[in-house]
C-alpha cells in the first residue's frame, strides 16, 4: 500500500479538526405567541447577524410606513455609497430612484446590499447614524446583546447579536406590523423586467412556511430566522452558523418538526371575527392606560359588542404594563379604525386579542368640550328639540363621570422626551437645550431630568419637557424635528419629580 505523503495527512487533520463551523453554531425555536423559549442551544453566546440585520432595517422602514411618514410609494435616492457594496446586489444606479415597496421586496427577497444602504441614508442621512437608529431601537425592543453597525449585515468587527435576540425581533416584526409581515413571505419579486427568486427555499419546501429571512458572510456561516404555522400555533426557529445553505435548511425543517410534534394543536380562531384590536399605548399605571383608552373611544366609537379598557401584561423583569385597547373588531376593520386614529393625530397599530372582550355597562361620556367664559346660557329657541344623544360605549370597568371643564389635575399629562442619558447633569443640560430652541413653553410645562432603571440595573436619566397637554407636546415635537433635534412624546406619569 502506497503510504500517504506526511503534508496532505497534516492538511487532512486539519480540515477534520476544524471547530470554526461548531464554534458559529447557536439556535432557538420560540413560540411566537407567547415568547416562550421552547428550544435553545447556545442562544445567548454573540454571533456575527450576516443579513438578518435587515430585519432591523425593514423594522425601521415600516415603522415610517405606519406613522405616515413613509409611503410605499416614497422615492428614495440611491447614493454613490451604495453603489460600492459588495454582492448580493440589485444593481441600482447612483442618482436613480427606487420607491420603498420595491425596497421591501429587495431586501426580503434578493437581500440586496446597495438597498440597505439606500434606505439608511434615506432614513438617516449616513450609515454610521443609520446604526444609531437601529441601536436604539434594539435596546426598546429587548435586544441587549445586539450591536449593529451597517443596514445589511456586511462583517464589522463589532456587529454582533444572538439567535435569542433575533427571535426577539422576528416575534416584534409580526405583532407590531401584521399588515406589512406577509412580505417575508415572497418567494420572487420583479424588478425592472428581471425576476428574482428569494434565498428562503424553505418556503417552498416547508409546509407551514410562512417568512422571514436568510444571512450569510463568510465569518458567520448560513443563518436563518424562519416562521412556520401548525396546528394554530406559529414557531420561529432561528439558526446560526450553518455549513452549507442546503445543511442549514435541513437542520432548520429538523428542529422545527421535533418542537411542533411537542406541540398540542390550538384551537384556530376565525380571523374574520372579533377577536381584532387597536392598541393605543402600553404604560406601567393602569389609571393612564385607561385614559388613553378612553380618549381613543372618544374620537372614533368602539364597534358595536366592542369596549375599551386598559388590559395588564407581567413583564419579565418585574412589575406589570397595561395595554391602552379598542377592542371587539374584525381585522379589517381594525385596521380601518387604526387610520381613523391616525387621522385624528392619534398613533396605534393593530393586534390580535385573542378572545372576544367581556362588557361592563358605564359609558364613555361625550367628548369633552372647554365651555366660553359667557356670562349666562342662551336659552334655547321656543320649540327646540334637545340634540340627539350620543351611542353609548361600553368600557372594561366603571370610572366616574368627568365634569365639562377638564380640571388642572387632568392637563398636561404628556412630555416631550429627548434622550436618555446616563448622567443627570447631561440629561437636564439636554432637556434646558431642547426647552431654549422652542419658540416659548406653555405654562406649566417644565425642563428637566427623570430618574429610570434600565433592565440590566443601571440608573439613566430621561430628559424631558413635562407638563404639555397632548397636542401641544406633538407640536413642540415636531418643532424640534424641524431644528433637526430628535424627540418623542409620551405620557408622563405625575407625582414623579424631577431632579434638579
Amino acid at each position: 500500500m502506497k503510504a500517504i505523503p506526511a503534508v496532505l495527512l497534516l492538511v487532512a487533520l486539519v480540515f477534520a479538526a476544524d471547530p470554526a463551523p461548531a464554534a458559529r453554531y447557536a439556535a432557538v425555536v420560540v413560540d411566537a405567541d407567547s415568547g416562550a423559549v421552547l428550544h435553545g442551544e447556545r442562544s445567548t453566546a454573540r454571533r456575527y447577524p450576516a443579513s438578518l440585520t435587515k430585519m432591523m432595517t425593514l423594522y425601521l422602514i415600516f415603522e415610517r410606513l405606519r406613522s405616515g411618514k413613509y409611503k410605499l410609494t416614497t422615492r428614495m435616492k440611491v447614493p454613490h455609497r451604495a453603489t460600492l457594496q459588495p454582492p448580493s446586489r440589485l444593481g441600482v444606479k447612483r442618482g436613480s430612484t427606487i420607491t420603498v415597496r420595491d425596497a421591501i421586496r429587495a431586501l426580503v427577497v434578493k437581500s440586496a446590499n446597495d438597498v440597505a444602504t439606500t434606505v439608511a441614508y434615506h432614513i438617516a442621512g449616513s450609515e454610521r447614524k443609520f446604526a444609531r437608529v437601529m441601536n436604539r431601537k434594539a435596546r426598546q425592543l429587548g435586544m441587549h446583546r445586539t450591536s449593529f453597525r451597517n443596514a445589511s449585515g456586511l462583517w464589522h468587527s463589532q456587529q454582533w447579536t444572538t439567535a435569542r435576540d433575533m427571535a426577539r425581533l422576528a416575534r416584534a416584526l409580526m405583532r407590531n406590523f401584521p399588515q406589512y409581515y406577509s412580505y417575508f413571505s415572497l418567494k420572487s419579486f420583479k424588478f425592472r423586467g428581471r425576476t428574482y427568486r428569494s434565498h428562503n427555499r424553505l418556503l417552498r419546501r416547508y409546509s407551514g412556511a410562512d417568512g422571514l429571512k436568510t444571512g450569510y458572510i463568510s465569518k458567520s456561516g448560513f443563518n436563518l430566522a424562519f416562521s412556520a404555522v401548525r396546528k394554530g400555533r406559529r414557531l420561529i426557529t432561528v439558526v446560526m452558523g450553518g455549513r452549507t445553505a442546503r445543511s442549514r435548511d435541513r437542520h432548520v425543517a429538523k428542529l422545527t418538526d421535533r418542537v411542533f410534534a411537542r406541540l398540542k394543536p390550538r384551537r384556530a380562531v376565525d380571523e374574520r371575527g372579533p377577536v381584532w384590536a387597536v392598541q393605543v399605548g402600553a404604560v406601567r399605571n393602569k389609571a393612564a392606560a385607561r385614559r388613553m383608552a378612553r380618549t381613543a373611544a372618544e374620537k372614533i366609537g368602539v364597534p358595536s359588542g366592542g369596549a375599551w379598557g386598559a388590559w395588564p401584561k407581567a413583564r419579565r423583569n418585574g412589575g406589570t404594563v397595561y395595554r391602552a385597547r379598542l377592542v371587539g373588531y374584525g381585522k379589517s376593520d381594525a385596521f380601518r379604525a387604526c387610520r381613523k386614529l391616525k387621522t385624528r393625530r392619534m398613533d396605534c397599530f393593530v393586534i390580535r386579542h385573542g378572545k372576544a372582550p367581556v362588557l361592563a355597562p358605564p359609558p364613555v361620556p361625550a367628548p369633552r368640550i372647554a365651555k366660553a367664559p359667557s356670562a349666562s346660557p342662551v336659552p334655547a329657541p321656543s320649540g327646540a328639540q334637545p340634540p340627539a344623544a350620543k351611542s353609548k360605549l361600553p368600557a372594561i370597568a366603571a370610572i366616574p363621570e368627568l365634569p365639562p371643564q377638564v380640571s388642572a389635575a387632568d392637563a398636561g399629562d404628556y412630555a416631550v422626551q429627548v434622550g436618555v442619558y446616563a448622567s443627570r447633569k447631561t440629561a437636564r443640560k439636554q432637556a434646558q437645550a431642547a426647552a431654549g430652541l422652542l419658540r416659548g413653553l406653555p405654562d406649566g410645562v417644565y425642563a428637566g431630568a427623570w430618574p429610570m432603571r434600565a433592565s440590566s440595573g443601571r440608573k439613566l436619566y430621561r430628559a424631558r419637557l413635562a407638563g404639555f397637554e397632548e397636542d401641544a407636546a406633538r407640536r413642540a415635537c415636531a418643532d424640534l424635528k424641524r431644528k433637526k433635534r430628535d424627540c418623542l412624546v409620551l405620557l408622563h406619569l405625575k407625582g414623579r419629580r424631577a431632579r434638579a
